[in-house]
């Protein structure tokens, strides 16, 4: 009898343990059109951390892929983009900004620095005044 309550126990510390929280999860989907360029960002939020892919078709067929990754501080997005280039073998990264207003993101425009392996923008070359991501309708 004994031995059926620390099992009980033992069972009942394990699914305590493997109790998620309520993560605050969001997957979202933006786009921008200008009628020769198309930009599509798919972002995943949870906390203040993001994920996602980024996708830019040009006329010409060029198309550039990556995934971008970061740190969600208030209302704006700082990480990086890891993308294979156009006619590109190897990936390089850069930074990536995006900064929320109402249901949309703009994209940051700026002078990149990769040190040490981790990219960012100069704070003082960081502007919001490129495209616009419109959101999806689900």
């Amino acid at each position: 009898m004994n031995k059926y309550w620390y099992f009980i126990l033992l069972l009942s510390l394990t699914s305590a343990a493997c109790h998620e929280k309520g993560n605050n999860y969001q997957n979202e989907t933006y786009v921008y059109n200008d009628g020769r360029d198309t930009i599509a960002v798919a972002l995943s939020l949870m906390d203040n951390v993001f994920h996602g892919s980024y996708e830019k078709n040009s006329p010409g067929g060029v198309v550039v892929t990556g995934d971008i990754s970061g740190n969600i501080k208030g209302d704006t997005l700082l990480g990086s983009l890891y993308y294979t280039p156009y006619k590109g073998r190897n990936k390089q990264r850069k930074a990536f900004a995006l900064l929320k207003q109402n249901n949309d993101y703009i994209i940051g425009n700026g002078t990149g620095y990769i040190y040490m392996g981790i990219p960012y923008f100069s704070v003082e070359t960081l502007t919001f005044d490129g495209q616009i991501l419109k959101g999806t309708k689900k």
